[in-house]
């Protein structure tokens, strides 16, 4: 019996292929018996939702030892998750998920519940304030994570232009926001009003340079070199009508359009502000904001750096005659234009690593394969050490020693 099974572990392999199966709740405890048994020369796996990171590196491990490994799962949703820290001084993240068009999936982070989501087709965005540790998208059965990312570290804002109603209160919400702000405000010919270091333009002191007015065309070099080294500039109002500041420019900024209404109604405060149309967009720019079929907002990048041209010129009417918590809501969009344009420098946070979730799907198809139904002739087997061939060795070995036995042998 020895001598045969030390033949049969040195014979090659049957033709036959042995195959074995599973599914997503059982993978686990099938990779071990797979991984220990000699026999199967494929194996298949029926996947509810897509196999978690390590057991796909285990099942390519399978597949470069010689098994075949294939898998099907029609039920499995596509599905994705992206995490990009905010440019903010308040930090926060933006999270990007995606899923089949109508489902109803929930937002977790390691402390818990955040929301419940409604998804459309494509990416859908969420800005979250605070969130702690990995992000969980769950779909049906299937989940997607994806770590917060490093924290971005803040620059100060430079404010160019002339001293002026816009000037004071664009500083004041950054400042409020949390932002560190240089400015260099001009009162008359050669009278200026400093704060900070505004002539420090490089991306190791700021992160984004406002153009509030054509007055900064006479920074326009300066501007021009910060933003080529991938800092951000925002040109505001009729900023771009200066010659030596419109290359940058997403646009051509058009003649002054009257504000459309006379309240700050907290649904459309904006509607109460005049602007400076954006026409002849660049082939590389993307509107952010239109109204009445005009362009408001555009950004577009030059270089390393990117640029946001806003039409509006005076914002501050909004925050001093707006309706509710206007205060907080000019605050929160100049915040928001800023951190679209700014530079962002990043601080790793700890040793924390990228999980391999953040996409299944996707990354099932990337480890192994486009799906297979399982062979109709497939046999199963139970891996591991055949229990006949321990039982006839125990039995010869009882044998033996009842036989010696019965002949008074010692």
């Amino acid at each position: 019996m020895l001598a045969w099974m030390i033949v049969r572990s040195a014979a090659p392999r049957d033709t036959a292929t042995v195959q074995e199966r599973t599914d997503s709740h059982a993978l686990s405890a099938a990779l071990a018996q797979w991984t220990l048994a000699p026999e199967p020369t494929a194996v298949h796996v029926t996947a509810a939702f897509a196999p978690a990171a390590r057991e796909r590196e285990w099942l390519r491990a399978l597949a470069h030892a010689g098994v075949r490994v294939t898998w099907s799962g029609r039920s499995i949703p596509a599905t994705a998750i992206e995490v990009a820290a905010r440019n903010d001084p308040a930090g926060g993240v933006h999270v990007y998920v995606a899923a089949p068009a109508g489902s109803r999936a929930t937002l977790s982070d390691a402390v818990g519940l955040l929301d419940t989501l409604g998804l459309a087709a494509g990416a859908n965005a969420l800005a979250l304030p605070l969130s702690a540790g990995a992000l969980d998208l769950l779909t049906g059965a299937q989940h997607a994570r994806a770590l917060a990312p490093d924290s971005l570290l803040p620059r100060q804002a430079v404010v160019l232009g002339r001293a002026g109603w816009e000037g004071k209160f664009v500083m004041a919400s950054l400042e409020e926001r949390g932002w560190k702000v240089s400015s260099r405000l001009r009162v008359g010919p050669n009278v200026f009003v400093t704060q900070g270091t505004p002539l420090a333009l490089d991306s190791a002191h700021a992160s984004v340079v406002i153009a509030l007015d054509s007055s900064a065309a006479a920074y326009a070099s300066a501007i021009a070199a910060f933003e080529r080294s991938g800092g951000g500039v925002v040109l505001a109002g009729d900023a771009p009508v200066a010659a030596s500041l419109r290359a940058l420019a997403p646009g051509r900024a058009g003649p002054r359009v009257a504000a459309a209404s006379l309240s700050f109604a907290s649904t459309a405060p904006r509607r109460a502000l005049g602007y400076f149309p954006i026409l002849s967009l660049a082939g590389d720019a993307m509107p952010l904001e239109s109204r009445d079929g005009h362009v408001i907002a555009a950004a577009r990048r030059v270089g390393a750096g990117r640029v946001v041209q806003l039409g509006y010129d005076e914002t501050w009417r909004w925050r001093l005659a707006g309706t509710g918590d206007a205060p907080a809501a000019h605050r929160e969009y100049w915040s928001a234009v800023v951190s679209a344009a700014a530079y962002r420098a990043a601080s790793p946070i700890g040793s924390a690593v990228q999980l391999g979730d953040a996409a299944p799907l996707a990354s099932l198809y990337a480890d192994l394969g486009a799906p297979t139904p399982p062979a109709a002739s497939a046999l199963h087997v139970t891996p591991g050490l055949r229990w006949w061939m321990f039982a006839v060795l125990a039995l010869l070995l009882l044998a033996e020693w009842s036989s010696r036995r019965l002949r008074g042998a010692r």
